[in-house]
């Protein structure tokens, strides 16, 4: 048999012989595997089932189709084959024609399923990219976005604020040279603008809070939990220390925008009493601790997306702290527990 198989295939295919399994086994060579296995099921030594299922526990050998060769008429041996690994059963005395149609359509099947893995990898790789772009531009969107908010407070605060402070500098002289005789009605006017001014104020806060570019990210991020936590009566207490001075202004955008969109979770979901926030580096990270002892929750709400408060989501919040090359974790008991962790900027890069 193993004659008449060599003659077949030679002018075709490249053939080695082994005349019992152990020695099938030590022929496959991790630098030039087989394309394709044919094994009977009779040999010396090890039978082909247990040579088959040795050959499949091979890193080098499970890749390789192998087609069973039997002179025996047993189903329940052809499926006890096919379910060790082999792809095909070709029964004795072989037709030639057969066993070279059987070969050529395994071979192909196994090129075919080769191009089709290339391909996934490929794609995969094609995936990742795009996804780590869309991370990129994502972030790029943000800095972009508040770099936009503060330029238009900016304005306001340069603009029409200074032209209401001097029109109620203007209303105080009238208010002097004309006497009493129009001191109701101006006085109404410059509570007019008071007014005016203090939501113009607000409004710039609101836009771009100062705190976060003259005084830094932890009396930003003060001011963010007296602005939002303390506005709903929850009790709270902010922890800092300064060794966030090296961040870049995109690192430090991003991380007001993400312990402002846990203190919003906080007001909408926890039903929280207290909360603390701490931000503290060591070891070369910036560890930041977003606490509350709200009812906490089985899942987290890790969808994507901007809420109506204009946040953008734990999910893209992970998103983006993996991208920075930190990390996310929450943990519920007793509460929830949010700790934001990325990695400071070295002395050379402040």
């Amino acid at each position: 048999m193993l004659q008449v198989l060599r003659e077949l295939l030679h002018g075709d295919y490249r053939v080695v012989i082994a005349k019992h399994g152990e020695q099938g086994l030590a022929r496959l060579d991790p630098a030039s595997p087989p394309d394709l296995i044919l094994l009977d099921v009779v040999m010396p030594g090890i039978d082909g089932y247990e040579t088959c299922r040795r050959i499949k526990a091979d890193p080098v050998g499970g890749d390789i189709p192998v087609i069973f060769l039997t002179g025996r008429d047993d189903p329940e041996g052809e499926a006890f084959g096919l379910g060790l690994g082999a792809v095909d059963y070709i029964a004795k005395p072989i037709s030639p024609a057969t066993v070279k149609a059987r070969i050529r359509t395994h071979l192909a099947l196994r090129e075919t399923r080769r191009a089709l893995e290339r391909q996934n990898v490929s794609l995969e790789a094609r995936v990742r990219q795009r996804t780590e772009r869309l991370r990129q531009l994502s972030a790029e969107l943000v800095l972009a976005e508040e770099r936009e908010r503060h330029r238009i407070a900016q304005e306001l605060h340069d603009g029409p604020t200074q032209r209401l402070v001097f029109s109620k500098i203007g209303i105080g002289r009238l208010q002097a040279e004309l006497g009493e005789a129009h001191r109701a009605e101006l006085d109404e006017l410059s509570r007019d603008l008071d007014t005016t001014l203090k939501e113009m104020r607000t409004l710039m806060v609101q836009l771009s809070p100062p705190a976060l570019y003259e005084l830094g990210l932890g009396p930003a991020v003060e001011w963010l939990a007296e602005t939002i936590l303390g506005r709903h009566r929850i009790d709270h207490r902010v922890d800092s220390d300064e060794a966030y001075d090296t961040l870049d202004e995109s690192t430090r955008v991003f991380l007001f925008h993400a312990v402002r969109e846990l203190m919003i979770n906080i007001v909408k979901h926890a039903r929280a009493g207290r909360a603390s926030i701490s931000l503290n580096g060591h070891d070369g990270e910036l560890h930041i601790e977003v606490r509350d002892d709200g009812r906490g929750f089985a899942d987290p709400p890790l969808t994507g997306g901007h809420d109506e408060a204009g946040g953008f989501g734990l999910f893209a919040l992970r998103d983006r702290i993996d991208l920075l090359g930190g990390r996310m974790q929450i943990d519920n008991f007793n509460g929830t527990c949010v700790t934001l962790t990325v990695p400071l900027p070295g002395p050379e890069a402040s």
